[in-house]
């Protein structure tokens, strides 16, 4: 008899969000991919790659390309006659924890003298939870499918504790407090070497942590700086001072020593000078991070100095300084277990988890960097990546529009009627030096909302969290007329070409905010008036604004949107976009 079998492999979320930097964020987003990489060829090599549902390769090559978009944590298998579930799932949570175990050996084995070896490996061997659930197959595959995934939502409820094996006395992690410290260092030298090994001075970090933060990728991963200043580096090269800002790397880079040196060669920082010179040194603030001109005050002041005449000379035609925030997009598709449910055969599931795998997550990457992003992972329908601002509304929008396309074709090919899937995606804003964990958490946010919010899903939700003031969430569905990310745009240009004051803005979202609950509608939206009939505007673009205006809802969204359009304001303006582009507002 034929059973279906699924396999879930984690923590997911845990073990990707606890990152300090978006180097860790990367790596630990891909270790997982690749564990579930090796799970799935353990499975293809026993059972045939044609029984693989999700995901679904033709052949052990087709695995691997369906690899390199990303392999989601949960794996569907038709288990052949004559073969046995249990000893597959254990055979593919066994390949998964060796591939995690190989990895470390590799990644901290050069470095093993400084580290508590065997409690480093136990932490990592510790550290994949993996639980699978089988049934027969037998007639109605949806019925059978719907049963498998409930009774692997119980397994994995039914926790097993095992008793730690590498517990001791030593300083817990300083990312989530949970393992202890495997670092062996000398006290006298120690954060001389963690510097070294690409720490922080008093940085405490386990076994997993230390395998993020030194896998190596071949190219590195940007960091939230890099995203903040490309919107600069964009202005630069309009205006084609570039080689005035290389010159002064140059200087900054000799001022500073090998410390200034970068080796970040992501597909976005390819064409700039970041690739070799540490983004840092075009931040004031960030000038004492560097030891040695911390260590030597007249070294620092002379390092500002040249900052400050490179502000000079950029200033009639950039931007300056560089700006401060960037974008953390986090996506997941909608309805996405209800079109599963509506699959009527396993070869239909194979056809849809090849088209979400190759039609969308495959060319995620290749969106977002062509957005000046980095993707941190895309698995099936769910995506995280980092942009600059002066092109995230632009990425969102082209995600959401590119997975309806891929979606609107594989269900009219395998289940017409069934329910058509849509992209929520929520947008935060963040500064750029924001502890990471707290941007995770504000995108996440964001999502929740996009899909809850009223009307439900195929929406987005931008987040913005100003280092001073307070959070601020504005929500549209992909489907208004305009959509959210127009709006944005429209208000952006006016705020960019003076027709609205700044102020305007936030005197209306005082009043939203003071006395929204206690005016009726009619009585807030008359005192909204009021406020833009004060302010110096032409007629035509105050009555662009007050057309808006019908409800006290309307009052409340027009000035969250008026808020939230001056950091995309400010990065456009950088970025030297001219105000009212063509190519822009189509693509919103």
């Amino acid at each position: 008899m034929e059973h279906l079998l699924a396999i879930a492999l984690g923590p997911v979320q845990e073990f990707i969000a606890t990152a300090r930097r978006t180097r860790d964020l990367y790596a630990g987003s891909r270790l997982l991919s690749e564990a579930a990489a090796r799970a799935a060829k353990a499975l293809a090599q026993e059972v045939g790659a044609k029984n693989l549902i999700f995901p679904a390769p033709e052949d052990e090559a087709g695995l691997e390309r369906l690899a390199g978009a990303g392999i989601p944590n949960v794996l569907l298998v038709r288990v052949p006659e004559g073969k046995d579930p249990r000893g597959l799932g254990e055979q593919a949570l066994g390949a998964a924890r060796d591939y995690l175990r190989e990895r470390a050996e590799e990644v901290l084995g050069p470095r093993r003298d400084l580290l508590f070896w065997r409690e480093a490996l136990a932490q990592v061997e510790d550290l994949l939870e993996g639980y699978y659930a089988y049934l027969p197959l037998e007639g109605d595959y949806p019925r059978a499918r719907e049963r498998l995934m409930a009774l692997l939502a119980a397994r994995k409820n039914t926790r097993d504790f095992a008793p730690v094996s590498w517990g001791s006395e030593a300083y817990k992690s300083s990312l989530d407090g949970a393992r202890e410290s495997v670092l062996r260092l000398p006290e006298k030298e120690a954060d001389r070497l963690r510097v070294r090994l690409g720490l922080r001075p008093g940085e405490y970090l386990a076994g997993p942590d230390l395998l993020k933060r030194w896998w190596k990728n071949g190219h590195g991963f940007p960091s939230t700086t890099h995203m903040a200043v490309l919107p600069f580096w964009e202005g630069v090269r309009r205006a084609g001072l570039e080689a005035v800002l290389k010159e002064a790397l140059e200087e900054l880079g000799g001022l500073v020593g090998e410390e200034a040196r970068a080796e970040v060669h992501h597909p976005v920082l390819r064409d700039t000078p970041f690739a070799e010179w540490d983004v840092r040194l075009l931040y004031e603030s960030r000038l004492e991070e560097f030891p040695s001109l911390a260590e030597d005050p007249g070294l620092l002041e002379k390092a500002r100095d040249r900052l400050r005449a490179l502000w000079w000379r950029l200033s009639p035609r950039v931007r300056v300084p560089p700006g401060t925030y960037y974008a953390l997009l986090h996506a997941d598709g909608d309805r996405m277990g209800e079109t599963l449910d509506g699959l009527p055969s396993p070869e239909a599931h194979r056809h849809f988890s090849n088209a979400l795998a190759l039609g969308f997550a495959a060319q995620v990457k290749d969106i977002v960097e062509d957005h000046g992003g980095g993707l941190v992972y895309s698995g099936g329908d769910d995506v995280l990546a980092l942009l600059p601002l002066h092109t995230a509304l632009m990425a969102a929008r082209a995600l959401a529009k590119h997975f309806q396309g891929v979606m609107q074709k594989v269900i009219e090919d395998v289940a017409p009627k069934g329910t058509r899937p849509s992209l929520s995606v929520g947008l935060a804003v963040v500064h750029h030096l924001e502890p990471l964990q707290d941007a995770l958490d504000l995108a996440r946010r964001a999502e929740k909302r996009a899909k809850e919010g009223e009307p439900k899903r195929n929406a987005l939700c931008v987040a913005y969290s100003p280092r001073s003031g307070a959070e601020l969430m504005v929500r549209g569905q992909w489907s208004e007329d305009p959509p959210l990310t127009r709006r944005l745009l429209r208000y952006a240009d006016l705020l960019r070409a003076g027709e609205v004051p700044s102020r305007a803005a936030y005197e209306l979202l005082a009043l939203v905010r003071e006395v929204g609950e206690a005016l009726p509608g009619e009585a807030l939206v008359a005192e909204a008036l009021r406020i833009l009939g004060r302010k110096e505007m032409k007629r035509a673009y105050r009555e662009e604004l007050e057309a808006w205006l019908r409800t006290g809802e309307d009052v409340r969204r027009l000035a969250e949107e008026l808020v939230l359009a001056r950091p995309f304001a400010e990065a456009l303006d950088q970025a030297g976009v001219p105000v009212e582009s063509r190519e822009v507002w189509d693509a919103h």
